[in-house]
This record gives C-alpha cells, sequence and structure tokens, in this order.
C-alpha cells in the first residue's frame, strides 16, 4: 500500500469513527483489498486496474447478499477428468518445497510464522477457500442486515436513508476505487535505477532491479524509436537516423478486435524481438454462461505477442502467449518473459472449476500449480507465466497465488508477492504483511517459503533481497520499523518504534546499507547498517524540510532525492525539490544541494519510477512536471562547485494519456508524450524535430 492509499483509509477511518462497523465490512478492510498491485506503467492503467477491482469485489459482494442456498460442486462431473484425484502426484511436492497441505504457520520465537507455500492437491481444495470467503462475506452480510447498516452510514453522508436493498460492501468498494483515482495513482520508486547500456550511446527503461528489464511505452534499440500511440492500438517504430524521425513501420492489433488494448511492451535488441503485452476484455462470457446475470461479467486475458524486428521496418508475428486476468506487471531476465497477471473471482451460487480457476494459453491450470493462501479464505489470484521468447507460442511454466490481493517484488533470483491485512482496534490501525517466495531460473518457477512481519510496504522498493536475506522497511500504524528475513523469510533482525508520527515516504538500498525518508513536518533520511543481518542499526539521521518521494543512487557516494518542498512555517508544499546527499560516509549523510521548482506542484516520477531519465555516467537528470501553465520537460546536470544545473525547461506538447518519456539516442534527446515526439540537441538543448504521428 502507498502513502496516497494510507491517507485514503485515514479518512474513510474518521468519518466512521462513531459507527459500530461489521468486521468484514469496515471501509478500511474494503479499501485495502482494493489497494496497488505494484507496477502498472501509467496512471490511467493504474486507475482502470483499481476500477475493474472495484467493481469485481463489489458484484461479488452483492451476489453474497442474494444467496438463499450454499451448493458445493460435490460431483466430479464438474471437473475434467484429467484433474480428478491426478493432481497429488509427486509433481505436486515438486511445485513447492515442503508442500504443508493444510496452510497452518508454525510460530517463530520472535512472533511472527513462517511455514511451507502449500499447492493444490485438486480443484476441491482450492475451493475451499472460495467457500470460506463467500461465507465470510454472508455473515457480514447478514450483520449488516441485522443492524439495518446502509451505505450512507458507513460513508458518514446520511443515516437510516431506508436503501437497505443495497450492498454496502458494494458503494464502499466503489466509493474506494474514485477515491483512490483520485489521488492520481499508485507511487513507483526505482531500486537501483535503469542499467547502464554497454555503448552508453542510448538510454534504457529505469528499472526497480539492476539485471531484470522492464516493459514500458517507450524503448529504442539505438538507431528506432518504438512507440505506444495514444489509441493504445498501435506501436510505431520511428527511424532516427541522420536526427529526421521518420515512421518506418508499425505494429496493430486492430486485428484482435475494439476490445484489445496494447498496455506496454519490450525490445530485446540483442535478439531482434519485441514483446507486446496486451489485455482484451471477453465480456460474453459470464452472460452466455448465466443468462441474466448482472455481475462483473467481464473477464480480462493478458496475452504477450512476440515479434521478429530483424528488419524493423517490416515486423512480423512469430506467436502469443496468454493467460487469464488483468495485466499487473512483467519482467525479463536472461531471455525469459515473466507475465504477471490478476484474477478475481466473481464468486456465484453455483460454480464450477472454470468459473474460479484460472486459464494459461487456453487450458485451465493444473491444480497442483496453485498456491493456497496462508490465511481460510481467498478470491484473488496473482499468475505467473514464464515465456521463453524462442519458443513464442509456448508456456514454459506457471503457478498462480492464490489470495486476498497482494503487490510483487521481483529480485534477480526470486519473486515476493506480499499482502497486507488490516484490523482496526478502538480507532488504531494494526495490520501485518504476509511475504511469499517464488524462486525463478530458466523460466522455471518453484515455490518456496512465506513469512510475515508487521506492518505494511509504502512501495516496491521498500523491500529487498541482498545475499539471501530480505530486508524491509514498515510502517505501522504511528511509528515505523526495519526488519531482516533469512532465506527461509524468518525474522533475524529487527529495528522497532522509528520516527514517531512520521511515515515512510521512500527507502533505497545498496548493498549493506539501508536509506529511508520519513515526514510529518521535517524530511528524516535514516542511513541503516545492515553488515550485520541479525543486528541492524541506525547509524545517521538528517533533517530537511521537505520531503523526497523518490530515491536514486548518483555514483556509489551521492543519493539523489526527488520530492516536494515544504514551507517550514505553513507546512504546505511549494514545488517540486532535488537533492542530492553526499553517503560516502554512512554516519554522516549531508544533504550538498538542492534546486526548488517553484510552481511546479508535481511530477510524474512521484508514482512512476519509469518516467525518470537518471544517467550518472551521461551527467543527466530528466522529467517531466506540471505547473499552472502545463507540463514542462526539466533536463538536469550536477557539478561538484555549482549543484544543479537546469540546462533544459521545455514545453510538452503531447496532451495524450499515457505518462511522458525521455529518451536519448547518443546526442539527441527525445520527449514522447501520446503522439508527439520532440527532439533536442543535448549539447546546445534546441529542438532539432519533432513528429506527429
Amino acid at each position: 500500500m502507498d502513502r496516497r492509499e494510507q491517507e485514503v483509509l485515514d479518512r474513510l477511518r474518521e468519518k466512521t469513527a462513531d459507527v459500530e462497523t461489521p468486521e468484514k465490512l469496515r471501509p478500511e478492510n474494503i479499501c485495502q483489498m482494493l489497494e496497488e498491485k505494484d507496477q502498472g506503467p501509467e496512471r490511467v492503467q493504474e486507475i482502470r486496474k483499481r476500477t475493474w477491482k472495484a467493481c469485481a469485489l463489489a458484484a461479488a459482494c452483492v451476489v453474497v447478499v442474494s444467496l438463499a442456498v450454499w451448493k458445493m460442486p460435490g460431483e466430479n462431473r464438474y471437473l475434467p477428468d484429467t484433474e480428478v484425484g491426478s493432481t497429488s502426484s509427486g509433481r505436486n511436492a515438486d511445485r513447492s518445497e515442503g508442500n504443508t497441505a493444510d496452510g497452518k504457520a508454525s510460530e517463530d520465537t520472535d512472533g511472527g510464522s513462517r511455514e511451507e507455500i502449500a499447492c493444490a492437491k485438486d480443484y476441491f481444495q482450492v475451493y475451499d477457500y472460495v467457500k470460506a470467503y463467500q461465507e465470510s462475506m454472508r455473515q457480514a452480510s447478514d450483520i449488516m442486515e441485522k443492524e439495518s447498516y446502509d451505505e450512507d452510514i458507513y460513508v458518514g453522508e446520511a443515516k437510516n436513508s431506508g436503501n437497505a436493498d443495497r450492498s454496502v460492501a458494494s458503494a464502499e468498494a466503489a466509493d474506494g476505487a474514485d477515491m483512490m483515482a483520485d489521488t492520481g495513482g499508485a507511487e513507483y520508486i526505482a531500486e537501483l535505477g535503469a542499467a547502464d547500456n554497454a555503448s552508453g550511446e542510448y538510454s534504457e527503461t529505469n528499472v526497480r532491479q539492476e539485471g531484470v528489464d522492464e516493459a514500458d511505452i517507450v524503448k529504442t534499440d539505438g538507431r528506432y524509436l518504438y512507440v505506444l500511440e495514444d489509441n493504445n492500438k498501435e506501436i510505431a517504430v520511428i527511424d532516427t537516423k541522420g536526427q529526421k524521425m521518420e515512421k518506418a513501420a508499425s505494429i496493430s492489433v486492430e486485428d484482435r478486435g475494439d476490445n484489445c488494448s496494447i498496455y506496454e511492451f519490450y525490445v530485446i535488441p540483442d535478439q531482434k524481438k519485441l514483446a507486446l503485452i496486451c489485455g482484451s476484455m471477453e465480456s460474453q462470457f459470464m452472460l452466455e454462461r448465466y443468462p441474466g446475470y448482472m455481475g462483473s461479467g467481464a473477464q480480462e486475458t493478458t496475452t504477450v505477442i512476440t515479434y521478429d524486428i530483424q528488419d524493423p521496418s517490416h515486423p512480423s508475428e512469430e506467436g502469443d502467449v496468454s493467460q487469464s486476468g488483468n495485466y499487473n506487471s512483467s519482467r525479463m531476465a536472461d531471455g525469459y518473459l515473466y507475465l504477471f497477471s490478476e484474477w478475481g473471482i466473481s464468486i456465484m451460487d453455483h460454480m464450477e472449476p472454470r468459473d474460479y480457476i484460472p486459464m494459461v494459453n487456453g487450458e485451465s491450470m493444473k491444480a497442483e500449480n496453485i498456491c493456497l493462501p496462508p490465511g481460510r479464505e481467498a478470491y484473488w489470484y496473482e499468475i505467473v507465466t514464464a515465456v521463453d521468447l524462442k519458443k513464442p507460442k509456448e508456456v514454459k511454466d506457471s503457478i498462480a497465488l492464490f489470495s486476498k490481493g497482494g503487490q510483487i517484488y521481483v529480485s534477480n533470483e526470486n519473486i515476493y508477492y506480499y499482502e497486507t491485512e488490516w484490523e482496526y482496534k478502538d480507532t488504531v490501525s494494526n495490520c501485518v504483511t504476509t511475504v511469499r517466495k517464488v524462486a525463478y531460473k530458466d523460466g522455471e518457477l518453484k515455490a518456496k517459503v512465506q513469512g510475515e512481519f508487521k506492518g505494511y510496504l509504502n512501495d516496491s522498493f521498500s523491500i529487498d533481497e541482498y545475499k539471501g536475506n530480505l530486508r524491509v522497511v514498515t510502517t505501522e500504524g504511528e511509528t515505523n520499523s526495519v526488519y531482516v528475513l533469512d532465506k527461509n523469510l524468518k525474522k533475524i533482525g529487527s529495528i522497532k518504534d522509528l520516527a514517531e508520527d512520521e511515515r515512510v515516504y521512500s527507502a533505497r538500498f545498496m548493498g549493506e546499507v539501508g536509506y529511508f525518508v520519513t515526514f510529518r513536518e521535517t524530511d528524516p533520511l535514516f542511513s541503516v547498517d545492515l553488515s550485520d543481518p541479525k543486528n541492524p542499526k541506525i547509524v545517521g539521521e538528517l533533517k530537511i524540510p521537505g520531503f523526497s518521494d523518490y530515491l536514486h543512487f548518483y555514483g556509489e557516494d551521492r543519493l539523489l532525492g526527488i520530492g516536494m518542498n515544504v514551507d517550514e512555517g505553513t507546512q504546505i508544499t511549494d514545488g517540486v525539490k532535488l537533492s542530492m546527499f553526499d553517503i560516502s560516509d554512512k554516519t554522516d549523510v549531508k544533504e550538498t544541494d538542492t534546486y526548488v521548482l517553484e510552481h511546479v506542484y508535481s511530477t510524474d516520477v512521484s508514482y512512476d519510477y519509469k518516467a525518470a531519465l537518471i544517467d550518472p555516467g551521461r551527467n543527466i537528470i530528466g522529467f517531466s512536471g506540471y505547473s499552472m501553465g502545463g507540463e514542462k520537460y526539466f533536463l538536469f546536470e550536477f557539478d561538484e562547485e555549482e549543484g544543479f544545473i537546469c540546462n533544459m525547461e521545455e514545453d510538452i506538447n503531447g496532451n495524450g494519456m499515457s505518462g511522458t518519456r525521455g529518451v536519448y539516442i547518443k546526442d539527441i534527446l527525445y520527449v514522447v508524450q501520446g503522439n508527439v515526439i520532440e527532439a533536442y540537441g543535448l549539447k546546445d538543448y534546441k529542438k532539432v524535430d519533432d513528429l506527429i504521428l
């Protein structure tokens, strides 16, 4: 959960402070179900995903309230013949280490829990978790009806409106989604920044983990620009030879139907391949399955389509792989693409496997590939599929994590899926985050272990793997903590009760040192010595006005912060702030220089780390910012003597729904927004060309 979502929860808690609300229908719990899933490429996509999830949850609640009799699919006719009695085979044991069938946790000595991840024996076992969730919602709905609560009471806008036939959960889900959309989307922050191109001749996408590539809406191979057009139906291939841009080709998904859209894509120069990640809605499925059904109905399918771009002016399709669910994120490592999608179950009174088992490449996932949740109920899948781009029509491996919704962090060896459970008692919030570990290598996925820690993570780079240990910075209530977990996700070290009345805004790890920023009135930048994992220590603390909600290492001894300046008297933000920290001595971190962009009220970098163009080798810091006069692109360098130098401040003329990207090829900077590309020289910062797609 990010900071903005926590603020939504705080607002809801204030409004419902005097109302005795059923546990499962408390606003904070419902909004928690809607929290961000890690890393989408742009604001519109994230809002769309949140809204979809809100609708799915609302529909599930409505159906549960209307149920009269619970029916369990107890006959084999509801199961494919290949699955009956066959999924408790040896492969089930191979899929997860230990394969704890009952999903019970063993208690750690420090109050946490650790267990092996259990994989399902058959579809019936998966269905038990769905039934438990439905029963939980039924009980909450019964309480709601008994107490005559309605949605107006829950949101504090009116009381006893008499609208008892409408689901409170549905109203809360929709309200929570609207408020989250108003915040402008989730915050995302990179871990180690973009991997420097070996030749230094062109920029690459700013990524979360060095050595693990990510998809984006703009890419380059050093000559061609590949740009997702604003209709989300086409990739424009732009030849930049001779500093004059020309559209050489396009890759379109128009022939895949009106409901098919491109989210983002990869360009793999050494393999001469391009991989599109698309989504399409299958809105007729539920209506055909259940005539008259009024639930969420539409099911989204996420597809990877691979193209040969040996000749970029004539790309050719090679094959595709699809899976159930809404596109969440993806990663590329060692020639394998790992695709993450989310699939929420629309719960009904009578369900067959195809209603609650996800599909991969047109086939239902095997039960043994479904990892059961640590709790007793679930309704949400995180589906992970590995694709070898040399065999783009085949699925190398797949696994599904059954849960109530979480987020992902991908290290160089493991996938970590973390989800937070919230509880409010006496107006005090408490939360515990469960994290599950899935190893990946050469396209093979293997469920490992799961553990937990108190508090929630601000974003995906508040969690980091180093030498087999997992380090996290958490917030719980009005305090913060640092935890170190070993390879079995058992807590081995911690620092608690940090920065009371503050909340984590950003964090960054480099080797045996971690840095994190909290904020309420001042901006404390903490440095943490993690050289002894069992005994982490706070070794430095620097307090300055404002806050940094994005941190990026700028060489070995510098840490760049991008955030907001705050007036110390009024506590009002008054401009985007750049800070450069000297971290050569982790016990004595210094802010060596600052630069405030007055009247610039926000920047894309605050919620989308891919929007940052940061290259210490070329001494480039680029991003877009918003002011009353519109959107501008800023380009900085950093000088030891002069500090930050703003080399470019240019109006952005595109007005598409996608975020802005800055990409360089040799000595030309290309600023891409929607269907407008503007080119500037990196020696004199003057415009040299522009192109409207």
